[in-house]
């Protein structure tokens, strides 16, 4: 098998399977998002970028009636019917059976297989390790079943999936950083033409951290859709009070404003910071052309207070890791990334001051919350593959 497969996904896989030399391996990546949080599902822009934390997926076919799923690091294994393709309640097997759906809707005509799932990615953490599952899933049944469904396909299914069987009312960023990243670069998205393009990232004495806050959040628990909706009742209005624009198709999303006169209502701030948001986005873009990290910092700051303040999808665990570093000189930026409602701060780090500032968050936040922080030193990594084909 690949030279890239660590030894201990190895093990893990053959706790399950006797022979692995016959399975196909697909991984994923989890993902960060330097800025532009809420604005891929408003048509926005987004800036985001895959990360060294993998979820694997081994698959083969089998000559038993069902397909049998092991989530190896729940412990859980899970046999689905073909026959009763729906929703079990059980979320992990939800986010597959979805997918399932996807392929059969193409015409493709599924038949049994085994498959394993183990994953370094985070869960709950901001790092969308559903999409990682998502994705890695995608490429193995690709590869399985020879559909040559091209990336952007399986974009598309992993999205439609999520909105239409889950109810998860996403955007497209998560599993476009996981699919197209690349070592070493991030990625620019328009999430309303979908033109994007790779950012070569230039070497410098700064570097990301995550913060984890371990407060857990998913999508259908927190107050996500309730974002999406009051975007959506945002664009409403703003379509009936300019009927010409709304007759022209001028204004599809909030994504393409730059500056309106709002109601004022809750609705009003959502779609200011979703505007704000976009223009941070191209300052950021501006700012790293230019080298100068110092305004990257400082958008970031901004991001954040503007999610925290107008958007309301930050909480009390986010707001006080960001404030800790405001004035400290060793972080130039800090801001909750991802769904929010718990997960993850992203900083900008110098590389020096990495352990100090570890340090400083791990006594205060606990002495604050009496919760542990996890950190992860980031390290941009290639997207989703597939790293055997069972040959």
């Amino acid at each position: 098998m690949d030279t890239k497969i660590p030894i201990k996904i190895k093990d893990k896989i053959r706790s399950v399977f006797t022979s692995i030399d016959d399975l196909i391996l697909a991984r994923a990546p989890g993902r960060i998002n330097l800025i532009g949080e809420h604005t891929d599902y408003n048509k926005g822009l987004v800036l985001p970028a895959s990360i060294d934390t993998y979820l694997y997926v081994a698959i083969r076919f089998t000559t038993e009636k069902t397909i049998c799923v092991h989530a190896l690091d729940l412990g859980d294994t899970q046999h689905i019917s073909l026959d009763k393709l729906e929703l079990t309640g059980t979320l992990w097997v939800d986010y597959l059976i979805g997918l399932l759906l996807e392929f059969k809707a193409i015409g493709v005509n599924l038949k049994p297989f085994e498959c394993t799932i183990t994953s370094e990615v985070p869960i709950g953490a901001g790092v969308s390790s559903s999409a990682a599952l998502d994705c890695a899933f995608l490429i193995a049944l690709n590869a399985l079943f020879e559909t040559h469904l091209s990336p952007w396909d399986l974009v598309h299914m992993s999205n439609r999936s999520n909105n239409n069987f889950l109810g998860i009312k996403s955007g497209i960023l998560d599993q476009f950083a996981s699919i197209f990243g690349e070592a070493h670069h991030i990625l620019f998205l328009d999430c309303d033409n979908l033109e994007y393009k790779k950012i070569e990232l230039v070497p410098s004495d700064y570097t990301w951290l995550l913060i984890n806050t371990c407060v857990k959040h998913t999508h259908l628990t927190s107050g996500y859709n309730d974002r999406v909706n009051e975007c959506k009742q945002a664009l409403s209005s703003i379509q009936s009070r300019y009927p010409w624009a709304a007759h022209l198709s001028a204004i599809t999303s909030l994504g393409q404003l730059s500056e309106v006169d709002f109601e004022n209502s809750t609705t009003k701030s959502r779609a200011e910071f979703i505007c704000e948001e976009n223009a941070r986005v191209r300052a950021y873009m501006e700012a790293l052309h230019q080298g100068d990290l110092e305004r990257c910092g400082e958008l970031l700051y901004a991001s954040h207070d503007g999610l925290s303040n107008k958007y309301e999808v930050s909480c009390s665990e986010l707001d006080f890791l960001v404030e800790l570093f405001r004035e400290n000189d060793a972080v130039l930026g800090s801001r909750m990334m991802g769904g929010g409602f718990g997960g993850c701060t992203l900083n900008l780090v110098h590389r020096d001051a990495i352990s100090d500032v570890q340090e400083i968050a791990k006594h205060a936040y606990f002495d604050a919350f009496g919760i542990e922080a996890e950190f992860i030193v980031v390290n941009i990594s290639g997207g989703a593959e597939v790293l055997s084909n069972g040959q």
